[in-house]
């Protein structure tokens, strides 16, 4: 139940990211960076102090076996507003909406409570504000719904079943989210140093099941054996006091004790421009990946081009034809097939003339 507060965590990263550094890049070029996570789920207790100023977190003990990659890709437009799906590693997680500056969250995909496997899109309302900037001792508070209904499946072992199959089920959950800056201090990661305000985040779900023969909505809630309708989750989230990014973030039980903790694995975002380039170039991102990379071409002669991937003992192992018709022609290149590991790609023009040669590592998902 704790996946709608992992969404805002995420976000909160991308967005005040958009909002640093709004004087130098416009939205959907940061839109498409990747931010790297890790999650331990043995943490030390001592990660977790009393409220207070002037506090020190030292997390550069933390180990994960590998690094999750998560991005907000924009899928369109409609009445002057943008759109984006939340991918976390392959799949997608959510759908925003964007005005300007303005990020909303608007669904989510999670958990089917009823049929165990399945997965369902729910909508929120009000729609949420994924992330929260403050000072110590400011607040931000939600309280609202994320509903969806579906037909019943006939063809799925669900955990219940009534009597007589209904038409279709519809899953409310009524949500409280309370998020409080409750400390400062600095932050100490494996790969990041920073100066960091800490929200204490609660969130209460209250679960309710419905079904439908004909017109008429029923409550069977109290019907469903081993249903869990009432939820809590707590956390602590640590964001950088001068730019807003996210750092990290540990997940209470309890006892106030950390059961997992999600930390950020690189340096910075794989950000692709800082300014507005001024000659023929070729940029990839993520850099490092372990599956799908864009390579966004800026500045070209618009025409035909290769864009090579070499091993490192120069041996080519993929070739794309690339047809640039854009001054910003970005294309997506599966290269989880390749081992993982340091290659070359090269972008020559139709003429076997060289435009950029850079490299790119693959890393193990």
């Amino acid at each position: 139940m704790v996946a709608m507060i992992r969404y805002t965590i995420l976000l909160a990263f991308i967005f005040s990211g958009v909002c640093a550094a709004a004087q130098q890049m416009n939205w959907t070029e940061l839109a498409e960076d990747t931010v790297y996570y890790a999650n331990e789920y043995l943490p030390d207790a001592l990660m977790v102090t009393a409220p207070g100023p002037g506090q020190v977190w030292d997390f550069r003990s933390l180990k994960a076996p590998y690094a999750l990659s998560r991005r907000v890709v924009v899928t369109g437009e409609r009445d002057k507003v943008t759109y984006a799906n939340l991918i976390n590693g392959k799949q997608t997680d959510a759908v925003l909406q964007i005005l300007g500056n303005n990020v909303q969250l608007v669904q989510v995909i999670e958990d089917n409570p009823i049929c165990p496997g399945g997965k369902l899109i729910y909508s929120l309302s009000p729609s949420l504000k994924p992330f929260f900037e403050g000072g110590l001792g400011t607040s931000y508070n939600y309280r609202g719904k994320m509903q969806t209904a579906f037909a019943w499946p006939r063809n799925l072992n669900c955990s219940w079943t009534p009597a007589q199959l209904p038409d279709s089920c519809r899953i409310t959950y009524t949500i409280t989210l309370d998020i409080n800056v409750d400390s400062d201090g600095m932050l100490y990661l494996p790969t990041e140093v920073a100066s960091v305000f800490r929200q204490h985040i609660e969130e209460k779900r209250i679960l309710k099941v419905e079904t439908k023969r004909g017109f008429a909505w029923n409550d069977v809630t109290a019907q469903i054996p081993a249903l869990k309708t009432i939820s809590y989750n707590e956390m602590l989230r640590f964001v950088s006091s001068d730019t807003g990014l996210e750092w990290a973030e540990i997940e209470l039980k309890d006892d106030y004790q950390p059961v997992r903790i999600e930390f950020k694995t690189y340096p910075m975002l794989t950000r692709i421009f800082s300014e507005k380039p001024t000659r023929a170039d070729i940029f990839a991102y993520p850099n490092p990946t372990f599956d799908i990379v864009r390579f966004q071409m800026s500045d070209l002669l618009y025409g035909g081009y290769k864009l090579k991937v070499f091993n490192i003992l120069g041996v080519p192992v993929k070739e794309i034809d690339v047809v640039v018709d854009d001054p910003r022609k970005t294309i997506s290149v599966d290269l989880g097939d390749l081992q993982r590991g340091t290659y070359l790609y090269r972008l020559q023009d139709s003429f076997g003339r060289t435009v950029r040669t850079k490299r790119i590592v693959l890393i193990q998902p």
